[in-house]
C-alpha cells in the first residue's frame, strides 16, 4: 500500500500467505542443515543470532545453522515445541501454557525498545506528549511540514502492548490510530523496519538490537530526553527495553547446547554488546 493510502483490505489473506511462506521456509531450512539445526523467532533478535551463528560455525563448520525469518516469538516457540526448529529466540517470557507444553527459556540479553525514523529524517527526539498526539491524529506533520506516517503493529503483538503501556495518553492515541483509515500495519519486525526506512515521514517501534545488527538506515529517537543506549537502559536511565530469550523444548540436541554455551561465552557476549544489547 502506498503511503497515505487506505488500510490494507485483506489482512487475513496476507496472514495466510505469510504462514504458507513460513512453512516453506521451515521446510527448506530444515533440509539445509544436516548435522546442524535451525533458529527462528523474534525479529528483534534474529539479526544478532545470524552474527552469532556466523562466528560459531566458523569455529564449528560441522554444525551448520540456518535462520528462519519472520516467525515472531509465538511462531518460534510453537515451531521449537513441534520439532520444526532446534532453537527459538523470543522477545517475551514464556506463557504458562507454553511452559506446560515443555518449553524452557534462558534470558540471554536485553535491548532498548525505541521509536525509529529513517536515518534521512531530520527528527532526532520525541516526547511522550508528542507521540500521543501523533498516534491520536492531532499531529499530522513534522516541524518541516512533511507528513507524519504512523506505522502500527498487529493488535496482539509484543510491540503493540509495549506502546500501549507507555502511558494512558499514548494508549488512547494508539487506539485512535488503530481505528483510523490509512494507517499501515507492519506484520513483523523486519517488515516494520523496512516500512520505516522507505516510507517518507514514517515513525514506528523497533529495537536497538535490530537496527544495529541488521545495519538498518534508521535512527532510534531520544525519548523524553533520554538516549536509548544499552548503558542507559541497563542503568534504568532509559527505562524501556525488551528482554530476549533462547527457548528450547525439554530436551536439547548437543549441537544446540554448544551454541547456547557460545552465546553465553565471552566471544558471544562481545557480539551481543556490540549490537545494541546488554547482558542482565
Amino acid at each position: 500500500m502506498k503511503p497515505g493510502g487506505r488500510r490494507e483490505a485483506a489482512p487475513l489473506r496476507g496472514a495466510r500467505a505469510t504462514a504458507l511462506a513460513l512453512l516453506l521456509g521451515l521446510f527448506n531450512a530444515a533440509s539445509a542443515v544436516a548435522g546442524g539445526f535451525t533458529i527462528g523467532g523474534s525479529g528483534a533478535a534474529i539479526g544478532t543470532m545470524q552474527l552469532l551463528a556466523n562466528e560459531f560455525t566458523a569455529k564449528n563448520p560441522q554444525i551448520p545453522i540456518a535462520m528462519v525469518p519472520k516467525l515472531g516469538s509465538r511462531g518460534g516457540i510453537n515451531a521449537v515445541l513441534d520439532g520444526a526448529i532446534g532453537l527459538a529466540v523470543t522477545s517475551r517470557a514464556l506463557e504458562q501454557g507454553e511452559r506446560k507444553r515443555g518449553a524452557v527459556e534462558i534470558e540471554y540479553a536485553r535491548t532498548p525498545f525505541v521509536f525509529a525514523v529513517s536515518a534521512e529524517s531530520g527528527v532526532s527526539a520525541i516526547t511522550s506528549r508528542e507521540l500521543a498526539d501523533i498516534y491520536s491524529g492531532k499531529t499530522t506533520a513534522w516541524s518541516d511540514g512533511s507528513p507524519v506516517r504512523v506505522m502500527l503493529r498487529p493488535p496482539g503483538d509484543v510491540d503493540t502492548e509495549m506502546v500501549r503501556n507507555l502511558s494512558p495518553e499514548i494508549g488512547r492515541g494508539l487506539l485512535a490510530a488503530t481505528a483510523r483509515p490509512g494507517v499501515r500495519v507492519s506484520v513483523n519486525d523486519q517488515d516494520a523496519a523496512s516500512d520505516i526506512e522507505r516510507i517518507p515521514g514514517a515513525i514506528g517501534p523497533s529495537t536497538l538490537a535490530l537496527i544495529v545488527s541488521e545495519g538498518r538506515a534508521l535512527r532510534a529517537l531520544k525519548f523524553d530526553g533520554r538516549e536509548p543506549t544499552p548503558m542507559n537502559a541497563a542503568s534504568g536511565a532509559y527505562p524501556y527495553h525488551k528482554r530476549l530469550f533462547l527457548v528450547t523444548g525439554g530436551r536439547r540436541a548437543a549441537e544446540v547446547e554448544r551454541f547456547i554455551a557460545f552465546v553465553r561465552s565471552p566471544a558471544g557476549r562481545k557480539i551481543l554488546l556490540g549490537n545494541g544489547q546488554w547482558i542482565p
